[in-house]
């Protein structure tokens, strides 16, 4: 934590009464005159940059716009804390078991499974918060492949096909030209949940499904070489990710032995060397990314999706937990950075109230260095505080807003963490735990709360909103439905 005391010192020349300006300059500092409240309230006529030290508040004082103000009372203090950010839903269907990697300023997700294998492939823009399809995965649908990239191009491989096939297929994607081309079948044979990341010009492929070997591939070849077996022997389903000249993996599972230890590959030595343990719980099916030197294992199954999130130092070997991913568990997610902020998504979540498994589309941003500015004291400010500006939400299942006086459906937050909506709607589908629409990250409540809205002249409707931001319409009338007036405080 960095403090800031603010505190001044001025010299003023020209005296104007006894003890209004008779500082001291010494070889240890200046001085100004220590007298007491009502001392200075007595002084006869201050100027505008008179400045004494107040006795009683241990202060220094400063007569500034024909008043004293106080120049110390309270401390500013700048930390650093990190975050997770709801952005756009993946664009695809939800699913568990996809690939992702980014390239360039793009990140990359598609294949995976939903009741059976998929193969359609999305492109991520994080400028404009939107998901384009791309040309699905040359290889046929897939689940449980690996992805990574080399520099401009994406790669697939692996994984399981149609009809429960296991592959050794690979496949590089052009994201300039929007076209797969088939290359050279990834070394030791067909497998699936493997792991996969680059150094360099070199794409690494190993472990899976009963295998611990470990294979690279030169992309200038298009030919694949087997290197040293990784390190802690068989697993599947383990997490990696690389980081500067160095690959890393650790976690995964071994028949139904799951792991916690972590495995740092050397290209150049062709050498893997054990380190710290994962900081959390054994676990398999676990997400892996690397940002500003530090690399990131979240979520992960651990007998139940979990969701904590842990930040692995190279140069200390240690582990240190970080800020949660979301409320609920997360497995067989995917997960990579763009520049300095990483993401998270899709994968297989249990819900908290019914119990039951259920697949996301949801997408993350994780930000580790965020600085806050705290104040503590009294501390007073001028001028007009401005509340934000409504925001128009998209309105979902036919609800729209009902036009003419009436206000339309929109949400902010103020400075206090609450959150405000409005909005006289009408027309949609009155089934219960429809949804009218989905508030972003940082504005649900920590639980679903329950509002009675006026829906139809005479008669009322209930409203829940969720703690994914879900605003669900359950019961009440399409004639016409108001939000107006429902507050509510966040969590975040």
């Amino acid at each position: 934590m960095i403090r800031i005391i603010l505190t001044a010192l001025f010299l003023v020349s020209g005296l104007n009464t006894l003890l209004a300006q008779s500082g001291t300059i010494a070889t240890d500092g200046v001085y100004v005159p220590r007298i007491s409240t009502a001392q200075r309230n007595a002084l006869n006529a201050p100027v505008n940059g008179q400045m004494i030290y107040n006795t009683d508040d241990d202060c220094f004082n400063i007569y500034q716009k024909d008043v004293w103000q106080k120049l110390c009372g309270y401390q500013m203090a700048v930390n650093q804390s990190d975050a997770w950010f709801r952005k756009a839903f993946f664009g695809g269907t939800a699913r568990r078991d996809a690939v992702g990697f980014s390239i360039g300023d793009k990140g990359y997700i598609g294949t995976g499974g939903i009741t059976a294998a998929i193969s359609d492939f999305w492109e991520y823009n994080p400028t404009t918060d939107v998901w384009t399809q791309k040309a699905n995965f040359g290889g046929g649908v897939r689940t449980s492949a690996v992805g990574f990239s080399i520099g401009n191009k994406g790669y697939v491989g692996t994984g399981t096909g149609a009809s429960s096939a296991v592959k050794d297929d690979f496949w590089e994607y052009n994201p300039a030209t929007n076209i797969w081309t088939q290359k050279a079948n990834v070394g030791g044979g067909t497998r699936n949940s493997a792991v996969g990341f680059s150094i360099g010009n070199k794409g690494y492929i190993g472990t899976g499904t009963n295998k611990e070997d470990f294979w690279a591939y030169d992309t200038t070849a298009n030919a694949w070489s087997q290197k040293a077996n990784v390190g802690g022997g068989v697993r599947a389903n383990a997490a990696g990710f690389s980081m500067g000249n160095k690959g890393y993996i650790g976690t995964g599972i071994n028949g139904s032995t799951r792991k916690a230890d972590f495995w740092e590959y050397d290209p150049s030595a062709n050498t893997w060397t054990q380190k710290a343990n994962f900081g959390g719980t054994a676990r398999n099916s676990a997400v892996g990314f690397s940002l500003l030197g530090k690399g990131y294992i979240a979520s992960g199954n651990v007998g139940v999706p979990e969701n904590d999130l842990w930040e692995y130092s190279p140069n200390a070997n240690t582990w240190t937990e970080k800020k949660s991913f979301w409320r609920e568990g997360r497995a067989d997610a995917v997960g990579f950075s763009i520049g300095n902020i990483g993401y998270v998504g899709t994968g297989y979540s249990i819900s908290a109230r019914s119990g039951e498994t259920y697949l996301t589309n949801d997408f993350w941003e994780y930000t580790p260095n965020i600085t806050n500015l705290s104040i503590d004291g009294n501390l007073s400010i001028g001028g007009i505080l401005n509340s934000p500006e409504f925001v128009a939400p998209t309105l979902l299942n036919n609800w729209v807003n009902f036009g003419g006086v009436f206000s339309t459906a929109g949400y902010y937050k103020d400075k206090e963490s609450v959150v405000h909506l409005k909005g006289f709607m009408k027309g949609g589908t009155t089934t219960a735990s429809t949804n009218l629409f989905v508030l972003p990250y940082g504005y649900q409540p920590a639980q679903t709360m329950i509002f009675t809205v006026a829906s139809g002249d005479g008669t009322f409707g209930r409203i829940d909103i969720t703690s994914l931001g879900e605003v669900k319409f359950m019961s009440g009338v399409n004639t016409y439905l108001s939000l107006d007036g429902i507050t509510f405080r966040t969590d975040q």
